[in-house]
């Protein structure tokens, strides 16, 4: 590759970073410690720039900086006029571009490096003579069943075992054993193996890990004792203290509701949510996409609608009458042709309650005093969106949703924030362009809608297209009111019969507060603790329910909504918007545990955006499990009742859990069962659990989703023969042989 104009000591540098976390008028720019990247002046910060089709991949133009000089930089979103929001990561990005180079990230991780779309690692070469620089690392090397150690990818230097005895040095790191690069494992870490363990070592000798760097310094452990050699060679993490104690204490039970009148087996298990892609995207992908164990694919919305490349332009609909904005109607043909092939079902989302933004709320608000202007806005809603509608299709009167109207009375007819151009619900015409969307669609081969923004729709207007549909259908209602839940739940009735599925926002809520702090966060009555949970949401000060016992009685209810319910930790309105959702907007760390929690139950109906998978190791041996105990289910018929169980070891230092281990039962026998750490930081050990007891001798379970061959054995009472070690938020999961 030859740039013109560039002299030998330039190089020419494109920053570029997958980043979904921006809101509407929002953009990435990359600032850091070169004059062309601001000066770390977020004021001079470089913008990058994104498409349609290249959304949430944001690249830079090209810049000049040069060869071999340091460089530190971040990545920042920011508005016209707004304050910034830096990426959260500890530390900065750095490189040191000695040539033409393509700097690739990902927002809030400081790994150099490109990622395939749903996970395996690749560093990926541009056409045209550039190179993706990442840093750099030794080749990988293969290990069966040596020593391995876990880092934070940002650790440069290679570690040794150093400890007492000749054969880990006499504690001369120099003189110790090295380990092998292995590959990247779990999210954000690098691992490294000892194939061959010296034998020499006494069992119970003192030794520490320590990075050697190519210029000779050292990185020893410094927060956690000596660690003491055993020969069992279990995953170690550097630098990790010791694993947490258990509470001496039985376990706690957690009661998953298993039965219902919905036969597990006839829902989609894990649904793919293709979040703003391409049709042409998804087709190319449709077969990666269900080797990872998804059953199904959620598009975004395919009407025309505004333009614009921010997701939420599709929520703004102009024509239903056309494919448009995210691909053609040959492409969305092709897109579910390739979907079917690879045994894919493919959810068209439906924005029916509401059209595009004409006015803002202020400018409605004044024209409800003014008849004129008013007249003037009813006239603008019939230019934009005729001729398919008028005015007169619109709901009348004008009506905002403000605090607790949200849930209120009003809810079903008010224009949302107050901008929204509110359909008529009900309207024959209305329905009839509705209807003519959803065949058009499922002519192009969708097998299955989700209704945007449900609670805002009555429940038999809904119930009404879902009979016209004919085919499999779930409801948006973003509530964590069992109450209004049921509204829909019991008024409508999929094409099979069974009650209409809807997203089960509680249940998210309910996790996070378990996982994080604790089972005395949960510990209370549901009615007032949701009561509770929507005073804040709605700025009403109001204390929590005190608690009333139950996990110190050794059990709790989880809140699952339904055996068909839509559960998600993670979607795209907790991530996209700048609302809190319940103490949901904005999770990410921890979310991963949650949603491999709900991987692990039998039931339910599992969503996934498309970058949680891409970047979480958990989330793919979660949804490779999920895919074979399913599997499994199936070969025992359509009369097998499965059910869940779930039994928590806590903390003796309290907070989050030691472990949570969920098991899958058939008629007595377990069929599969996944462990789970969900600490931030701490390890944990364990040693089995009472959810796995059998009336039988010692059973045998072999480890599903992680691509090693590797098998546990259980004795009757539900422990291990030999303790299993987990990383921070890390977890493993198991068939029975």
């Amino acid at each position: 590759f030859c740039n013109p104009g560039v002299s030998s000591e330039m190089a020419s540098v494109v920053f570029q970073v997958s980043c979904d976390s921006t809101k509407p008028g929002e953009s990435v720019f990359v600032v850091g410690s070169s004059e062309a990247l601001g000066a770390w002046r977020p004021d001079n910060a470089l913008a990058l720039q994104t498409s349609k089709q290249d959304f949430p991949r944001w690249s830079s133009k090209p810049v000049i900086l040069p060869a071999g000089q340091a460089l530190e930089y971040k990545f920042l979103i920011k508005k016209n006029g707004g304050k910034e929001r830096w990426e959260e990561v500890s530390g900065n990005h750095k490189a040191k571009p000695e040539a033409d180079a393509t700097l690739s990230s990902v927002w809030g991780s400081l790994r150099g490096e490109v990622s395939g779309i749903l996970g395996s690692s690749a560093q990926v070469s541009p056409s045209g003579g550039y190179k993706s620089l990442v840093a750099s690392e030794p080749a990988a090397v293969g290990v069966a069943n040596g020593l391995r150690l876990r880092m934070p990818s940002e650790m440069r230097g290679k570690p040794v075992l150093c400890g007492e005895g000749p054969a880990l040095g006499n504690w001369n790191p120099t003189s110790a054993p090295a380990m092998s690069y292995v590959g990247r494992a779990d999210g954000n870490l690098q691992e490294w193996a000892l194939a061959q363990a010296p034998r020499e070592v006494q069992e119970g000798a003192n030794f520490k890990f320590v990075l050697l760097s190519d210029d000779g310094q050292q990185k020893w452990e410094d927060s956690r004792p000596n660690r003491r050699w055993s020969h069992d060679l279990r995953l170690r993490i550097f630098d990790a203290p010791s694993p947490r104690r258990a509470r001496e204490d039985v376990e706690l039970e957690i009661h998953w509701p298993s039965t219902g009148p919905v036969d597990v087996l006839q829902m989609p298990s894990a649904v793919f949510h293709a979040f703003h892609w391409p049709f042409q995207e998804i087709g190319r992908r449709a077969a990666e996409i269900a080797a990872q164990g998804f059953d199904a694919v959620q598009l975004s919305p395919a009407q025309r609608s505004i333009p614009g490349d921010q997701w939420w332009t599709r929520y703004q609909p102009v024509r239903y009458e056309d494919i448009h904005g995210l691909g053609s109607e040959e492409d969305l043909r092709a897109a579910c042709a390739s979907c079917a092939h690879a045994g894919l079902k493919v959810f068209g989302d439906l924005v029916f309650n509401h059209m595009k933004v004409v006015a803002s709320c202020d400018e409605w608000r004044r024209a409800q005093h003014d008849h004129g202007h008013l007249e003037h806005l009813k006239r603008r809603l019939s230019e934009n969106l005729g001729p398919t509608f008028n005015r007169h299709d619109f709901q009348w009167p004008w009506k905002a949703l403000e605090g607790e109207g949200w849930d209120g009375p009003d809810r079903m007819e008010g224009w949302g924030c107050g901008e929204w151009s509110e359909l008529k619900g009900g309207s024959e015409k209305v329905m009839a362009v509705h209807t003519a969307h959803m065949e058009k669609l499922k002519a192009c081969g969708v097998s299955g809608f989700r209704f945007d923004a449900a609670k805002h729709m009555r429940p038999e207007h809904i119930a009404t297209y879902v009979s016209r549909a004919g085919v499999y259908a779930f409801g948006e209602v973003l509530s964590i009111d069992p109450k209004m839940q049921k509204e829909y739940v019991e008024a409508v009735s999929v094409s099979s019969g069974l009650p209409l599925p809807t997203t089960d926002f509680l249940l998210p809520v309910w996790l996070r507060s378990f996982l994080e702090r604790g089972p005395d966060s949960v510990d209370v009555s549901f009615e007032p603790w949701v009561q509770h949970l929507l005073d804040v949401e709605f700025g009403r000060k109001t204390q929590p329910p005190p608690n009333v016992g139950s996990a110190a009685r050794g059990g709790l209810q989880a809140p699952v909504l339904a055996n068909n319910s839509i559960r998600f930790a993670r979607n795209h309105d907790t991530v996209c918007n700048d609302v809190a959702f319940y103490g949901l907007g904005g999770w990410k760390d921890g979310a991963e545990v949650a949603a491999a929690w709900l991987l692990a139950v039998h039931d339910g109906t599992v969503l996934l955006l498309a970058d949680d998978v891409r970047h979480c190791k958990l989330l793919q041996k979660a949804l490779s499990y999920r895919k074979s105990l399913r599997s499994r289910l199936a070969q025992r018929g359509a009369g097998a009742k499965a059910e869940t169980k779930i039994r928590v070891r806590l903390a003796a230092d309290g907070g989050a859990p030691l472990t949570v281990c969920i098991a899958c039962y058939v008629a007595g026998e377990v069929l599969g069962f996944c462990v789970l750490n969900p600490h931030p930081h701490g390890a944990a050990e364990f040693t089995g659990s009472a959810c796995l007891a059998s009336k039988g001798g010692a059973s045998i379970f072999c480890a599903e989703g992680d691509g090693k061959a590797a098998a546990v054995s259980i004795q009757s009472s539900g422990q291990l023969q030999e303790a299993l070690f987990l990383a921070p938020r890390s977890g493993a999961f198991f068939l029975a042989e």
